[in-house]
């Protein structure tokens, strides 16, 4: 599928989810469930979130290296060329965000936002790295993570558009084949966890599983941290005063389209889509389908609840509006209580520390 019209269908469900009326979308209580185990929950995310979004953040860094490639060869002054970079720079960085906002296998064991997603970026030290002109991925790897990844590219396209046929030019192509190189590491990942098939009495398939959703659980948790406090609260509160606060992809003007891709994620795998029965080892187990199967229906409704008010809450934020990102932050701070006292307990799952705990 085409990185646009991937983008464009998943943009229109999240709208569509945002906008749910106030009646919880579930299987009503005398429809039996499952009871979904933990292989069940893995293979679901596995199968029906991770290995689709990762494909779809190859295809839109795909794009983005082909754009680069084409605005680097354009004549000087080429609007159109520049336009296209940045356009299919938003999907790509919406994309990760997408896929990134709650990071487990392959995301945590290659480090990936660190090594393409590193804030904040150090506009000096890519002066420094365009400077040194790496020719190629070998030496590129000799460039440190602040002067690279997508925040860098959102830097050079925004701030200083590189002219074609300069060496600037030629770092962002590097960084653009830097991020598709990763994200194609990451699908192949993924592709192999979706397509494992163990077997019904597989006793260490199960017991992974249940070391894998345990690590979701708590990762989904520092996703929902990682919203409220780097992506919202932390800009918010440290903006010198008269000045904007520097939200993430603030120069590019998608602060307030990563705050929904980052809430798909996290919403997707929290609460069920639809009143259709997901089926173990088929469908994606939310982890409030998670819940019902396993009888415990007033926590679901409570946390069905609790996702709509950040609904709410993130739809009405707005970059300009402080008010307005103050109560999306509440909201989701919210659930992460519920997360942490609640849901984590009647999982017997334990919550650490994530460094994506806020001050």
């Amino acid at each position: 599928m085409h990185c646009n019209v991937a983008r464009r269908r998943l943009v229109l469900s999240g709208l569509a989810a945002l906008a749910l009326p106030a009646a919880a979308q579930h299987v009503p209580g005398n429809v039996a469930l499952p009871f979904y185990a933990p292989p069940d929950f893995m293979q679901g995310a596995w199968r029906r979130w991770y290995a689709p979004r990762a494909q779809e953040f190859v295809q839109c860094a795909q794009a983005l290296v082909a754009a680069l490639s084409a605005q680097c060869a354009a004549p000087a002054g080429d609007s159109a060329a520049l336009a296209a970079a940045r356009n299919a720079w938003g999907e790509a960085a919406l994309a990760l965000g997408r896929l990134s906002s709650v990071s487990v296998g392959p995301l945590l064991q290659r480090r990936t936002l660190r090594q393409i997603d590193f804030a904040p970026t150090r506009p000096e030290l890519i002066r420094r790295a365009i400077a040194a002109a790496p020719l190629d991925a070998a030496a590129l790897e000799r460039i440190g993570t602040p002067a690279k990844g997508l925040p860098a590219l959102e830097w050079l396209l925004w701030t200083q558009p590189p002219a074609p046929g300069t060496p600037a030019c030629r770092y962002a192509q590097l960084l653009a084949e830097n991020v598709l190189a990763e994200g194609q590491a990451l699908a192949q990942a993924f592709t192999a966890l979706a397509s494992a098939q163990p077997g019904p009495d597989d006793e260490d398939a199960d017991e992974a599983a249940a070391v894998a959703m345990a690590e979701l659980v708590n990762q989904w948790v520092g996703g929902v941290e990682r919203l409220r406090w780097p992506f919202m609260d932390k800009p918010l509160k440290s903006a010198p005063k008269g000045k904007p606060p520097a939200y993430p992809r603030a120069a590019s003007g998608l602060s307030r389209e990563a705050w929904a891709a980052q809430w798909q994620g996290l919403r997707t795998l929290a609460v069920a889509p639809d009143d259709s029965v997901a089926q173990p080892g088929q469908d994606l187990v939310a982890l409030e389908t998670y819940m019902r199967g396993r009888g415990l229906n007033p926590l679901a409704d409570r946390w069905a609840a609790t996702v709509r008010k950040v609904d709410a809450a993130v739809a009405a934020a707005r970059p300009d509006a402080p008010a307005s990102v103050q109560a999306a932050s509440k909201a989701v701070a919210g659930l992460k209580q519920l997360a942490e006292a609640e849901l984590a307990p009647a999982l017997n799952i334990r919550i650490g520390f994530s460094d994506a705990d806020g001050d």
